[in-house]
């Protein structure tokens, strides 16, 4: 009896312990953090945060010196997108990031703080009139092409370092009456 236990108890486990050594293996998944939302008067401001998205690809084309945009899109009326941009100073190994709704620069030799920044959208204004009538927004995030020296200046799309995935969340506004 106790040897069908062992392997009953196997043919139950090995699904699980398989499961687990998949998901350990290799890099993550990116993904878009749930939105954090704050309704201010006129506006609604937008946080979000991308994770995983720089795969081992990804951090060479940076390290290339050519500049990478994650571009955050915004289903409204009018559809928004802000930008932050990452370009890596060869001569002075200098990360330089710059922000479409900021007008401010981050430099920066650590990577670790590159990735913090690049991966963070915070407080990003929505007009609560270009908010659809249903209430609800949609942002996703993507990764402009880029223009690659061995490739003859053909646009290379970097969505194939993540599997194409655009990694996305939709939330629902609640306006009080």
């Amino acid at each position: 009896m106790s040897l069908l236990l062992q392997f009953l108890a196997t043919k139950a486990i090995a699904p699980v312990i398989g499961t687990i050594v998949l998901l350990t293996m290799g890099e993550h998944p990116v993904s878009l953090s749930k939105p954090h939302i704050v309704m201010q008067e006129d506006s609604l401001y937008l946080s979000t945060k991308v994770n995983n998205g720089f795969t081992k690809d990804l951090l060479e084309i940076v390290k290339s010196g050519t500049p990478v945009v994650f571009r955050l899109g915004i289903e409204t009326r009018n559809k928004t997108s802000v930008t932050h941009k990452i370009r890596y100073d060869l001569e002075k190994n200098l990360y330089i990031i710059t922000f479409s709704e900021r007008p401010d620069t981050i430099k920066t030799e650590d990577i670790k703080k590159m990735k913090e920044v690049v991966s963070n959208f915070s407080r990003i204004n929505v007009p609560k009139d270009e908010i659809p009538p249903s209430g609800k927004l949609r942002i996703r995030i993507t990764l402009d092409p880029v223009k690659l020296d061995f490739l003859k200046d053909e646009d290379f799309d970097l969505m194939t370092l993540w599997d194409y995935r655009s990694p996305q969340q939709t939330v629902e506004i609640k306006f009080e009456k």
